[in-house]
């Protein structure tokens, strides 16, 4: 008996130390959450921000709940790797994702604030090539519009430009917030400033801006509330305030002139893209964009890729592609790079600082006389195709959020192929290669989009530099040697773009009635700041002014400034 009351008391004892140990640990654990709680509620209170967690409570609450430790050497491992201390990598992300931020940024009468009647022909084409593409893209809404202009542009041309945006409905969008509450979302801004953050080597920066910098770009409209001429002064402080600066995070600028569209596929497809390169444990959900992905129209034709099969005569793809010296001399550098090109294969990869994306395909459309012409009354269309040249439009630079702006190279659209090739994948710190997708990585800092047409220019005596009003020889060739090619791109120009023969006829019967006023402000603008001057733009403007002119004796174009005889005699 003596013994069993022993055990009873032993097993009693050992139950009430056993219950002591599991109250311990359960006001343990409800003490490191309390005292968890209470900082973050202080946090909260003070720094208004979310509850930071540092590497030992993290080490706590894996002690308390999985009952595991790491030692102090793993822990040190972990920091030197730069591998995150966290209990669920995925859960962590969901509660905080990367944050993509994609800035299209368009120029509309820059520095020729009172050219009303140049300024009128713009407006035309910004309504019947621009707008669309970009209203009907597959991610509209997933990125923010930033129209410049003047900040003297001509009250009438202003209220005109915000009239065909809010008609269109492209200034905001009511959208659900993360608890379901419809709200408004801004998408287009209308600014005024002559400075821009998509730049080149050979534009003149005012010192005063930081390219690529959307920090600075935000505050600068914050500080001029009076020059946001469209857009929500509310929502760019909340925009600025949720911008983050994380390595995870991502910023992606894009150029688009005001008289120039996009393939309605173009932004996604440049996002996608980001994401493979930037996000690639992600790229597995995205559904890459590529030039054969079709639309639900019953439509099966891929899109259009200018470059001849190889089922074509050898004699005409020797007027579009190298020549055979140039040929010979690619092969001996192919070899040349050969073993290099297997060491960066063989590198395991990692996310570049910045990149550069760009297109050499794009249809250049051309106008016509509607009442000579009326065969043509749309106007004219024609084939571009640059195997190492990038076209402006469609133009864009993606950073991440760690790195600073200033870093990355300002380049210009017929240098970024050459600079980027020669410099390498370490000008970015850049490593390896993503052979995720059937558009190839050749470890560079950029990629150009080939085999589909991403842009269409629009070619008229309003443009900057007057470049390419008239088809050149090489587009003429296209025509005449590929069977088709006109329907082919008349077909991209409605099932990709989206464009409208109505709008196209009524912008090509407006300059036909108005193209000599058009190309006589236009060379009054042209060697304005920030515009061409080039005599070969001014020789071509001064045929039309010639024509215009000939009834009162004729003027003189000198300097971009128009001559008449009375003034210079």
């Amino acid at each position: 008996d003596a013994n069993r009351e022993g055990n009873s008391d032993s097993e009693s004892g050992d139950a009430e130390l056993q219950e002591d140990r599991s109250s311990s640990e359960k006001d343990d654990n409800e003490n490191v959450e309390n005292e968890l709680q209470e900082d973050g509620s202080s946090s909260d209170k003070d720094n208004n921000e979310k509850l930071e967690v540092s590497p030992l409570q993290r080490r706590e609450i894996v002690k308390q709940n999985f009952d595991s430790t790491w030692s102090d050497q793993d822990e040190g491992q972990a920091e030197k790797e730069h591998l995150p201390q966290t209990i669920d990598a995925t859960t962590d992300e969901e509660k905080d994702p990367p944050q993509i931020f994609h800035i299209l940024e368009t120029r509309f009468m820059q520095n020729q604030p009172d050219l009303v009647r140049l300024a009128k022909a713009r407006l035309q084409l910004f309504e019947a090539i621009c707008l669309p593409t970009v209203v009907q893209q597959t991610a509209w809404g997933n990125f923010l519009w930033i129209i410049r202009t003047d900040p003297d542009l001509h009250m009438d041309i202003r209220r005109e430009l915000v009239e065909i945006l809010t008609k269109r409905g492209a200034l905001t969008t009511t959208k659900e917030n993360s608890i379901g509450e419809a709200g408004e979302q801004a998408l287009t801004y209308v600014i005024g400033s002559n400075d821009n953050y998509i730049v080149a080597n050979s534009t003149t920066v005012n010192p005063q801006i930081r390219p690529f910098d959307v920090r600075d770009m935000f505050s600068n409209m914050l500080s001029k509330p009076d020059k946001i001429f469209a857009g929500n002064v509310e929502h760019i402080k909340s925009t600025l305030d949720g911008l983050s600066s994380k390595a995870k995070d991502v910023v992606l600028w894009t150029r688009l002139d005001a008289d120039d569209g996009l393939s309605v596929d173009f932004l996604k497809y440049i996002q996608d893209q980001m994401i493979r390169y930037f996000v690639p444990h992600k790229a597995k959900d995205v559904k890459l964009a590529g030039k054969d992905e079709k639309r639900g129209d019953g439509d099966e034709e891929e899109k259009a890729d200018f470059r001849l099969s190889d089922s074509e005569d050898e004699a005409e793809k020797a007027d579009f592609r190298p020549s055979d010296s140039e040929d010979e001399e690619d092969e001996t550098s192919n070899e040349e790079n050969s073993d290099e090109s297997k060491k960066v294969k063989s590198s395991p990869y990692s996310p570049p600082n910045w990149m550069y994306w760009c297109g050499g395909q794009n249809i250049d459309w051309f106008l016509t006389d509607p009442i000579h012409d009326p065969k043509h009354e749309t106007g004219v269309v024609y084939p571009v195709l640059h195997e190492n040249v990038c076209v402006t439009p469609g133009i864009t630079v993606s950073i991440r959020g760690d790195i600073e702006p200033a870093l990355v190279p300002k380049l210009d659209h017929d240098t970024i192929v050459s600079y980027l090739d020669e410099v390498g994948g370490e000008a970015c710190n850049r490593t390896g290669v993503q052979d995720d997708d059937e558009v190839p990585d050749d470890g560079s800092c950029f990629q150009m989009i080939h085999g589909w047409t991403h842009a269409v220019r629009s070619r008229t005596p309003t443009s900057a530099g007057m470049m390419g009003v008239h088809p050149d020889d090489n587009q003429l060739k296209m025509v005449q040697r590929k069977k088709g090619m006109k329907k082919i791109l008349w077909r991209e120009m409605h099932k990709h773009f989206l464009l409208k023969d109505d709008d196209l006829r009524k912008t090509n019967t407006y300059f036909a009635q108005h193209v000599y006023d058009i190309a006589e402000e236009n060379a009054r603008g042209q060697c304005t700041n920030g515009h061409s001057c080039k005599t070969s733009s001014k020789d071509r403007l001064q045929q039309y002014v010639d024509l215009r002119g000939e009834a009162d004796g004729g003027v003189d174009v000198v300097d971009g400034i128009i001559i008449r005889p009375t003034e210079s005699a």
